[in-house]
């Protein structure tokens, strides 16, 4: 049975596409059978994986619960290869995903449809990942109410930080649960070493707040990352010897020992 893991913060720009790309790829990398799911608007997810020009997509797994989820589940490919162990549910661009997300409000069970779907290929995989925007629309609840754990990727701003809250005040609305029964895990990204204020800022508000949730990967800011996304390549494939690759590296152990 798949493990489904929802990427959020209520903030966008930090690091949620990154953290989902170079988290699941290290994971196929393990043996382990990793299928992602592209709800953003900018569909950057689906640009790495060349999935863009597929014929299916997300919205159709969503609009008709009649729908074969497996039509829509397509091969990663990486430099022009499938990259095993790894698939994708692709997005698409902006205007699609809005009108998407307006066709869903007026049907039956609209929050419930993707888990409804996963349950049909559960067995198929170890983990399903979401990637999500950083709106609290109808596509976000379908992740969040299908997920069984949750990766909040987060700099250390005051914005990005009040994002994290805002992911767990919407989990908990849509799940009808209580903070301390959501297993999540805060991730530090794009962490810049030389800003020591909001550094010492928010390795403390972090750890009063999170005590028990935090990750212990950072991901530092680095000059990899700016490379790896020009490319649209997980890091270990732009470059295989960079920290960065050894951040996810480090993660997707996290991941696989973050059992409840």
């Amino acid at each position: 049975m798949a493990r489904i893991i929802c990427v959020a913060n209520g903030k966008g720009g930090v690091n949620k596409t990154t953290t989902t790309v170079n988290l699941g790829y290290e994971l196929a990398k393990k043996g382990f059978r990793v299928l992602f799911v592209d709800f953003d608007s900018q569909s950057d997810l689906s640009k790495y994986f060349t999935a863009m020009d597929s014929e299916f997509y997300i919205g159709d797994v969503l609009l008709d619960h009649k729908f074969d989820i497996q039509k829509a589940i397509y091969p990663a490919i990486i430099k022009g290869d499938e990259m095993p162990n790894l698939f994708i549910i692709p997005g698409r661009t902006r205007d699609v995903m809005t009108k998407l997300d307006m066709d869903m409000v007026s049907l039956q069970r609209r929050e419930q449809r993707l888990e409804m779907q996963l349950k049909k290929v559960a067995d198929d995989y170890d983990f399903v990942i979401c990637d999500t925007p950083p709106t609290a629309n109808t596509l976000v609840m379908n992740a969040v109410n299908a997920a069984d754990e949750f990766i909040i990727p987060t700099e250390f701003k005051s914005n990005s930080l009040d994002g994290i809250d805002t992911v767990l005040d919407h989990i908990q609305e849509v799940k009808f649960c209580e903070e301390d029964e959501i297993n999540f895990l805060v991730v530090p990204s794009k962490i810049d070493k030389r800003a020591k204020k909001s550094l010492s800022y928010g390795i403390e508000y972090c750890a009063e707040r999170f005590p028990d949730n935090m990750a212990k990967t950072t991901i530092w800011q680095r000059t990899d990352f700016t490379d790896a996304e020009f490319r649209s390549l997980p890091c270990s494939v732009a470059n295989p010897a960079s920290e960065a690759a050894m951040y996810y590296k480090n993660l997707a152990n996290e991941v696989i020992n973050n059992v409840a």
